[in-house]
């Protein structure tokens, strides 16, 4: 890898009465304006891992580079102030309000007043907390949620290039969680931070990281790949049992149906006749069309349903749910699950109708990721 943006070389800690280092030997190169996610069950060194980086706790032995640039005994406080770092329980000051949380680096760092107001404001909005609203408020008026957010905001204050994370979204329910890691990954295609993430669930590793280090006890690397690679070619049993069943489909996450094979499909306009919709089915193989109104999935039928001189907006079933280009194929699965037709429709920005995604689609694209096609990035 040319030019990381974080190298740890031979890293080791040890405390003292204990036999064995909680990170023992650890060789690691994190790349520029990447998520590389640190997973592995508990006590295996990836929460220490995380806090050697920054120098929340001294390293007994090893080297720790930030741009090339060996931190290892330099000032730690300066150190930290080049690192954003968000925990879970987020450690908002709670004798402060939201806006001088956001500012507490750039005061460290003897901003001028304007420009720490412009840079929360700033900060806020792309978090998604409207500055009027949130900037005066305090951490005990805030939700989990709000809070989160508040510390990515903080953590962001000073543009630092590196963003670490231990286990941000670890003490939210899952509605919140899902929002946020959705919100952290719009940020990130935007702002191109090199994050190093912390957490124990790998459906949120392979959901959040460009790479995914999976970690034995004291923190040693069982596999350091992609998350599509680690799903589909686990390197040994520690790792395929720490995955679990369900890889294949897990792996669906990563992909969108707009990466996904459009299938064409019977159809007809609302306005037509049973007689076209007949026509439409013949020679199609399908045991239903698909009703369009100006475009827009209306309702599937069955060839059986098709009597004559009934109105097509009258038989069948309703279409349940139409998918987006952005939805991932895991999220259409259930779609499909639920479809007599086996098949979910697609549409366009607009609503109009694009084909459907069936479920040899998703086999696909499982298929592609076992050969390597769909990967985000080359391994390691």
């Amino acid at each position: 890898m040319s030019d990381p943006a974080i190298r740890l070389h031979q890293l080791e800690k040890r405390y003292r009465g204990q036999r064995e280092p909680a990170v023992r030997d650890l060789s690691l190169e994190i790349p520029r304006g990447e998520i590389v996610v640190l997973v592995g069950p508990s006590g295996c060194g990836k929460s220490t891992t995380l806090r050697l980086i920054n120098r929340l706790i001294e390293p007994t032995s090893g080297r720790i580079e930030l741009d090339g640039e060996d931190v290892t005994r330099a000032d730690p406080d300066a150190l930290r102030r080049r690192i954003g770092y968000v925990i879970q329980q987020v450690g908002l000051f709670p004798h402060m309000t939201v806006a001088d949380n956001v500012a507490t680096v750039p005061l460290m760092l003897g901003w001028d007043r304007a420009r720490i107001a412009a840079r929360v404001d700033e900060l806020l909005e792309l978090v998604g907390l409207d500055p009027a609203q949130y900037r005066g408020r305090y951490p005990k008026e805030l939700s989990g949620g709000q809070s989160q957010r508040v510390g990515v905001a903080r953590a962001m204050a000073a543009d630092p290039p590196v963003l670490l994370m231990d286990e941000p979204f670890g003490a939210i329910d899952p509605i919140t969680r899902e929002r946020l890691q959705d919100e952290l990954l719009r940020i990130q295609a935007d702002v191109r931070k090199t994050i190093v993430m912390v957490t124990h669930d790998i459906d949120e590793a392979v959901k959040m990281g460009d790479r995914i280090a999976l970690l034995r006890e004291g923190a040693q690397i069982a596999q350091y790949d992609t998350p599509e690679r680690i799903l589909t070619a686990p390197a040994d049993r520690f790792v395929a049992d720490f995955i679990g069943s369900g890889a294949l489909v897990r792996g669906l996450t990563l992909a969108r149906v707009g990466d996904a094979e459009l299938t064409p499909w019977p159809t007809v306009d609302a306005g037509g006749s049973a007689e076209e919709a007949r026509a439409s089915l013949r020679d199609s193989g399908r045991d239903a069309v698909l009703v369009l109104d100006e475009q827009r999935p209306l309702r599937w039928i069955a060839a059986g349903e098709l009597g004559n001189g009934s109105r097509l907006q009258e038989l069948g079933r309703p279409v349940g749910g139409v998918l987006t280009a952005d939805v991932s194929l895991h999220d259409a699965l259930n779609e499909l699950i639920g479809s007599a037709t086996g098949a979910a429709p697609v549409v366009d920005e607009r609503g109009a109708y694009r084909g459907v995604v069936e479920l040899r689609s998703l086999s696909a694209a499982v298929a592609a990721m076992r050969d390597g096609e769909g990967d985000r990035s080359p391994s390691q």
